[in-house]
């Protein structure tokens, strides 16, 4: 194999593939990047067994070929050397790599490319869905904060991603909380299966997407996997076998108390009682109150630490409806704050006993429901 590649190219994408890279493996084939030509194109490949990531480079190509490599080690030099050309080139009957640039020639030690595990493709598999980069990217950041970060219930450390009536839904919850993110997909009439996939690994696929151009989601034959394709990245990931629980049945249908606030606002109020409320199991008490005007009001948050003090913060809120009081876990007020980027937000409230929903001021169509904090506490 020999091909020559520019330095900040090859760079880019060993920084991409580095998120599949397993690092606590028992197979020491795992901890290698394979490289791989393919026509004008280096493909440089990764996998952990969870998710699996190809990347194209553009490389001229003077003679084809493949080997692996330590994938630290060829990342560490690669970022070390200038920007410019880059050749690399590994002899006939031999894995061994030859790394050659302005004012460097390193050479490392390569294993056997057919010990490397096969990256599943989605060759005969459903019909894609396809995506704005930028949109996925932000039903996942949207989303993936709310799933459950144990295995306890492996099924709630998943997104469900389901596909009906011309819109796509994404949807992560634990036992305390639901996000729920719904974009149209016109033209796409055909209704696929829920998927559920892991919440890391779209975290994962955050990271390494574009900021823009067109993302295919493609589910394998056999239903156990998932590809993401753009025009130089490809992430396969398995999915999660299991039921997740009943989205609709979860989410409040009536508020008899709706407050539109601030978004900027609301989250500096949780920034100010968010020290009081960490000694305390993160209790903070929210007290919607209507004024006397039309649509006039205020929220305000108090948290209370037994030996510290307290902070009590007042917002002024546009309400409807009679004056309400519940509590909420501040974590995952701030949390879901930190990702609505809407000039307002509303809070809806039934009652102190039954969950709370948080909805931006837009057309985007974005669900957060909140379970409430026992009011004995």
């Amino acid at each position: 194999m020999k091909i020559t590649c520019k330095q900040q190219d090859l760079s880019r994408g060993l920084s991409i593939v580095s998120h599949a890279v397993s690092s606590r493996s028992t197979l020491p084939i795992l901890a290698n990047i394979l490289l791989t030509t393919e026509q004008n194109y280096l493909k440089l490949s990764a996998t952990n067994l969870e998710i699996g990531i190809n990347c194209l480079i553009d490389a001229d190509v003077s003679e084809e070929g493949s080997t692996t490599v330590p994938a630290k080690t060829f990342t560490d030099l690669v970022n070390s050397l200038r920007q410019g050309q880059v050749v690399l080139s590994v002899a006939e009957d031999s894995h061994d790599i030859n790394v050659k640039s302005t004012g460097s020639n390193a050479n490392i030690k390569g294993m056997d490319p057919s010990e490397f595990p096969l990256i599943p493709s989605a060759e005969g598999g459903e019909e894609p869905i396809v995506l704005d980069a930028s949109l996925l990217k932000e039903m996942i950041s949207q989303v993936v904060f709310a799933a459950a970060d144990d295995d306890a219930r492996p099924v709630l450390t998943g997104v469900l991603v389901e596909v009906q009536d011309e819109k796509v839904s994404f949807a992560a919850a634990d036992a305390f909380r639901l996000a729920l993110r719904v974009s149209p997909l016109p033209g796409h009439d055909a209704t696929h299966g829920s998927i559920l996939i892991p919440a890391r690994t779209l975290s994962e696929l955050a990271r390494i997407l574009p900021s823009e151009g067109a993302v295919q989601i493609i589910v394998t034959p056999n239903r156990s996997q998932v590809l993401f394709h753009t025009e130089q990245i490809d992430l396969v990931s398995r999915l999660i076998e299991g039921t997740f629980p009943n989205i609709k049945a979860a989410i409040p249908k009536e508020h008899t108390t709706r407050a539109v606030v601030e978004t900027k606002e609301f989250a500096a109020a949780v920034r100010t009682v968010q020290p009081f409320a960490r000694d305390s199991a993160n209790i903070t008490r929210i007290k919607i109150s209507a004024g006397e005007g039309t649509g006039a009001g205020s929220l305000t948050l108090e948290s209370t630490a037994e030996d510290i003090g307290n902070n009590i913060t007042t917002i002024n809120a546009a309400v409807d409806g009679a004056e309400q009081e519940i509590i909420f876990n501040v974590k995952y007020l701030s949390e879901v704050l930190a990702i609505l980027d809407t000039p307002e937000v509303a809070l809806e409230v039934i009652s102190a006993g039954r969950p709370g929903v948080v909805k931006p001021v837009s057309p985007a169509d974005y669900t957060y429901v909140i379970m409430p904090m026992s009011t004995n506490r």
